[in-house]
């Protein structure tokens, strides 16, 4: 009886010390194995573990670099995303200490291209088509409205 009390006991103390950190709306460039380009995305994830809020910048700085291994492609898999989540929690414990009991995603997104009025001006001058900027951008600017 006495174990079955110790038990419990330690089985709700380990619960009761778990959190929760949430990373909302995280955005990287990523690589795709199209063409070998940058791709924007963005994520949200669902992380328990022990002292999480504490070391939030070991967290974003672990998301950063186990991000920057994968391919797009491989995230949108689902073997992408668990072997995603694994690297993440192993790397947080091996690097810094930090226990992530388990990570969900809650959301994963390329974010489009957009182009920028700026930037088609930027490029139209590199091709030597537009000679005055202020002029070109009046005309863009009326297009883009």
């Amino acid at each position: 009886m006495i174990k079955k009390i110790l038990f419990i006991c330690l089985f709700i103390q380990t619960f009761a010390l778990a959190e929760v950190y949430e990373v909302s709306h995280f955005q990287s460039d990523i690589f795709s194995r199209d063409g070998n380009k940058l791709k924007k995305i963005t994520l949200s994830l669902r992380i328990e573990g022990r002292d999480l809020k504490e070391n939030d910048y070991k967290i974003t700085d672990a998301l950063n670099i186990i991000i920057s291994s994968f391919y797009l492609e491989d995230l949108f898999t689902s073997q992408g995303k668990e072997r995603f989540k694994t690297s993440l929690s192993r790397y947080l414990e091996k690097k810094y200490s930090v226990e992530a009991d388990a990570i969900y995603i809650q959301k994963f997104k390329i974010i489009p291209h957009t182009l920028e009025v700026s930037d088609l001006i930027e490029a139209l001058k590199a091709e030597g088509c537009c000679h005055k900027s202020t002029a070109a951008k009046k005309v863009f600017d009326t297009i883009a409205q």
